[in-house]
């Protein structure tokens, strides 16, 4: 008797963990995938604003990606302890920048989901009733990420799978890589634009993007292009295309709004602004 009392209640108990169990893993909201829907919520936004911060930690934090911004230049070489990634980027001859160089490949895979949830909240934000300024935030940093990639690779894909520009949620194994001049005029300069109209003054969070900020960045990406549709040292590009601006400017045009937007920054600096001596 006390033998079935005891099988009784071990059942019981299994039934509860069990059950109780599967009433838990029902009521999960995983937030590890953002969707359509979930851009369109106030806590989707500001779920997708606050990966686009960190996802610069991943960069700028990564060794290997910070040593690339700096190996070869007066400041820093290669070491004795120093592995080929190191050495790759040094561009003094004991390596070679491939596919396969880890420092070149910490941007890539870093910068087109961060670009894609960019993209989800600028399409779907509206519906939330968000602010311009927070969908400002998502287009700064598509045309952040979208710089740092035309800068390091040439052309890259503007479209991720679902149309240029497009918010993707099905993953493809193919892609089309644009030319410069449309990465630049299409992506960059339209949301940097967008940015410096829509932007605050003052930084929303610390640290946040600012008026200011976007206006650093449209000036250092009019620079850029210039210099491209220059390309004083006969550099080429990939893929190929013609130096010249669908759009009937010159280099010299983007150096000028380079300096009017930097003059426009300095005058009204707001949160961020120049020291009083360096």
């Amino acid at each position: 008797m006390k033998r079935i009392h005891l099988n009784i209640t071990l059942s019981i108990w299994l039934g509860m963990v069990v059950f109780s169990g599967c009433k838990k893993i029902l009521e999960e909201e995983p937030r590890s995938l953002f969707t359509p829907d979930y851009f369109k919520t106030v806590t989707g936004v500001n779920g997708g604003l606050t990966a686009m911060y960190g996802h610069l930690r991943n960069m700028y934090g990564q060794a290997y990606y910070y040593n690339s911004l700096i190996t070869g230049t007066d400041e820093a070489t290669w070491g004795k302890d120093a592995d080929g990634n190191f050495k790759d980027m040094d561009c003094s001859g004991v390596g070679s920048i491939l596919s396969t160089s880890y420092p070149s490949s910490v941007l890539w895979g870093e910068a087109f989901p961060n670009i894609n949830t960019a993209s989800g909240v600028i399409e779907n934000a509206s519906a939330a009733g968000i602010a311009s300024s927070l969908v400002a935030e998502a287009r700064f940093f598509r045309a952040f990420d979208y710089f740092l990639l035309v800068q390091t690779f040439g052309g890259v894909p503007l479209d991720l799978g679902a149309g240029p520009l497009k918010f993707n949620t099905s993953p493809v194994r193919t892609s089309v890589r644009n030319t410069v001049p449309e990465v630049y005029t299409k992506a960059v300069f339209p949301d940097l634009l967008t940015a410096v109209a829509d932007l605050p003054v003052a930084a929303r969070v610390t640290g946040g993007v600012t008026k200011t900020l976007a206006r650093l960045y449209l000036a250092k990406a009019y620079l850029t292009y210039g210099w491209w549709l220059q390309n004083p040292n006969n550099i080429p590009t990939y893929p190929a295309a013609n130096r010249t601006d669908p759009d009937g400017h010159d280099a010299n045009w983007y150096f000028q709004q380079a300096y009017d937007v930097s003059t426009a920054a300095i005058e009204s600096p707001g949160s961020y602004g120049l020291v009083d001596t360096y």
